[in-house]
């Protein structure tokens, strides 16, 4: 009992510590800022002031949203992670989640994509010819939640394909893609554990 009161009194530090070093790292631009406003307010341009501060609040409120739902570019880019090629461009992502970084940058991200039936079949047979992939088993996911969320309607036995990469000197990269039966659709999956 008392291991568990101490750390949760020491989780509690970390998390003020944090907090605190946190709010000053953002407090620092407002503090210029607002330094920078009243200069301009001196001068006769406080509306350019207004301007530079309600705009560094909007960007500061956009960053921080796409680090938690991020954009279909990132799912892109995790595509051509896992499998070393840009995304077709019928490729449209049509589900998506991500799980935020933790303090050691594990996360697991997944997305549902489709593509026309002829980028389908030429990336599943360019894959099916790469040495960089691996062909996994029939069933064989190891998958997260991620996964399973953007999965929705389809259930994972209607993966009928799929193939993992390894990346050297990362073993605790997971990169995965399934290629689903209706011929349209695949899903990809990163952790990073």
């Amino acid at each position: 009992m008392t291991t568990l009161l101490n750390l949760d009194i020491g989780a509690l530090i970390f998390l003020l510590i944090a907090g605190v070093i946190g709010l000053s790292i953002l407090a620092i631009p407002y503090v210029l800022l607002y330094l920078l406003h009243k200069w301009l307010t001196k001068k006769g341009y406080r509306v350019v002031g207004l301007t530079l501060i309600v705009a560094f609040t909007i960007y500061m409120g956009y960053s921080a949203y796409i680090a938690v739902y991020p954009t279909d570019s990132f799912y892109f880019s995790e595509f051509k992670e896992v499998t070393l090629r840009e995304a077709p461009k019928s490729a449209k992502v049509k589900n998506k989640d991500a799980s935020y970084p933790d303090f050691h940058g594990d996360y697991c991200s997944a997305s549902l994509i489709s593509v026309s039936n002829d980028d389908y079949s030429f990336l599943l047979n360019e894959l099916a010819n790469d040495k960089r992939m691996t062909k996994n088993k029939p069933g064989e996911i190891i998958g997260s939640s991620e996964l399973y969320k953007v999965m929705g309607n389809f259930k994972t036995e209607q993966i009928i394909y799929s193939f993992t990469r390894s990346i050297a000197g990362q073993a605790d990269h997971y990169s995965f893609i399934g290629f689903l039966d209706d011929k349209k659709t695949i899903v990809v999956s990163v952790c990073v554990t």
